[in-house]
């Protein structure tokens, strides 16, 4: 038996010596206090009337024996007296006189059990001595006293024979069966329930043990029944875990054919963003080139009639060459004025593809980006009866990818284009730029138009998400919107709008982008 039994039940033996002491002893002595108590002011009130009655019959006799000065006769009625031994002393003395006229003494007891009676001792009215009987209830309390000790002794042999017999049938009823009891559920609680428990009896231990005895039998086959579960479940996880990894093989190839498609799409919107651009860029060149054809093929007109007269042998008159050479220089100024402005627009566009297409990282000025886009952007917007208008702070150089910038402020204005005035007449984009501080910019672009929902404006940057589903919007755009500007410009985008209240994008990028391994998105937007 282990020590936690061994130390359990002397707790109990000592519980029950404990209870059976204090149920026994402090009871008994404190009755036997109280009677002690009682007893000892019955025997004080016995005493003093005793004392009294004895002062009162003695102060009677004794008149004569005084009277007649005449010791031996007062000693004896004092001897019959005093033969109690409550008497301590007994003292007569004459009136006037030095020395008692008859004196006896006794060893005194305890000051508080001590009483004293003085009484007067008379002759025809006439005090001839004086008596003084002093008595004691010593006698009495060690008397009293032993009662008590016998009374304890007796108490304390019924006391030590009743917890023997106490103790004895609590060891062989109670303590061993609950030892018994501690050892089997200290093994059910190690989960030994092969083992039955043996404790049986009608009293409340064979209850309990019995009680034990069932419910280790419902243990072990609530168990039994726990493992065929478990086995179940584990075969049916096994079974589980064969079908979600086929599901999770097959998820991962869907997973590689949705990204094949929307690398599809991204290239396909890329194909046409640069379409868009292309044919942007060919009707801008195509006003400078066709002015330049047509001033060349006014001078070549004007040259065949020189040719012609110089052959023909007609007379050169001055006013006719003057007119020829001011043809020609005006229509040298002409044809230079447009090849320039073609050759611009031929150096923006080489500028604005090459940023786009190669995502080079170069110092810049974020004004002079801004406008090369709004040149690629104008032409999707002259034609329409919507405005963009600019207040650009200069001087903003910035170290950082002037193409992912350019195609996020390019995605932002098609999308303005597209939804913001969907059924509008009228409408402006506002595109701002200042600096926050040191390190940063703020790039804001607004428009007045249709706004938004919360509900679109919350899922925005969704991927996927589009308002113009099966209308030519592929919902990818405001994500990679949303990818550039954080992952490779290092910045933030927000976006705010109200239903009707316009929208309006703030950009907060940092003026040096951190570094790149290489570009993450390095292809022109698609409309969201």
């Amino acid at each position: 038996m282990d020590l936690r039994a061994l130390f359990s039940r002397s707790s109990l033996r000592y519980a029950v010596v404990g209870a059976l002491l204090l149920g026994l002893l402090l009871p008994s002595g404190l009755a036997l206090l109280y009677e002690t108590d009682l007893a000892q002011k019955t025997a004080k009130a016995d005493l003093q009337r005793d004392l009294s009655r004895t002062a009162d019959v003695l102060a009677l006799s004794l008149a004569e024996p005084v009277w007649q000065v005449s010791p031996d006769l007062a000693e004896p009625m004092i001897k019959a007296h005093v033969n109690d031994p409550r008497f301590v002393s007994v003292v007569v003395r004459e009136v006037g006189a030095q020395r008692p006229f008859l004196e006896f003494q006794r060893e005194a007891g305890a000051e508080d059990l001590t009483l004293t009676e003085q009484r007067p001792i008379q002759r025809d009215g006439k005090a001839i001595a004086s008596l003084t009987v002093v008595m004691t209830a010593a006698p009495y309390a060690q008397r009293l006293q032993d009662d008590l000790v016998r009374a304890l002794w007796r108490s304390a042999l019924t006391l030590s024979l009743s917890l023997a017999l106490i103790l004895w049938v609590m060891q062989r009823r109670v303590l061993q069966p609950m030892g018994h009891l501690t050892v089997a559920a200290e093994e059910l609680a190690a989960g030994r329930f092969d083992r039955p428990l043996e404790i049986r009896g009608p009293d409340e231990v064979g209850r309990v043990g019995a009680a034990m005895e069932r419910m280790r039998k419902a243990l072990l086959s609530a168990f039994e029944t726990l493992r065929n579960h478990a086995q179940t479940l584990e075969d049916q996880v096994g079974q589980r875990t064969a079908e979600l990894t086929s599901a999770n093989a097959e998820l991962m190839q869907t997973l590689a054919h949705l990204k094949t498609a929307q690398e599809g799409l991204v290239e396909s919107q890329k194909l046409a963003s640069l379409g868009r651009m292309v044919a942007g860029v060919a009707h801008e060149l195509n006003t400078p080139l066709g002015n330049a054809m047509t001033v060349a093929s006014t001078l070549e007109y004007r040259y065949d009639q020189l040719q012609e007269m110089l052959t023909g042998g007609t007379a050169l008159r001055k006013s006719l060459l003057m007119a020829l050479v001011q043809d020609t220089q005006q229509g040298h100024d002409i044809l230079l004025r447009n090849l320039r402005k073609a050759a611009d627009l031929v150096l923006n566009f080489k500028q604005v593809a090459t940023d786009q297409t190669s995502d080079r990282r170069r110092e810049f000025d974020l004004a002079e980006v801004i406008d090369e886009v709004l040149l690629m952007t104008q032409p999707r917007y002259r034609h329409t009866p919507f405005k963009i208008e600019t207040q650009l702070e200069d001087g903003l150089s910035m170290d950082s990818y002037p193409g992912s910038l350019g195609q996020v402020l390019t995605n932002l204005l098609m999308n303005s284009l597209v939804h913001a005035f969907e059924g509008r007449s009228e409408g402006h984009v506002w595109i701002k730029s200042h600096a926050l501080d040191g390190d940063r910019v703020l790039l804001t672009v607004q428009d007045d138009g249709v706004g938004m929902e919360d509900a679109v404006r919350r899922r925005i940057f969704d991927p996927f998400f589009t308002t113009k589903l099966g209308q030519g919007g592929s919902g990818l755009g405001m994500n990679i919107v949303h990818n550039i500007v954080t992952r490779v410009l290092g910045g933030q985008i927000e976006v705010s709008s109200t239903p009707e209240g316009g929208a309006r994008f703030e950009i907060v990028l940092p003026r040096v982008a951190p570094m790149h391994e290489a570009a993450v998105v390095s292809e022109p937007l698609p409309l969201a």
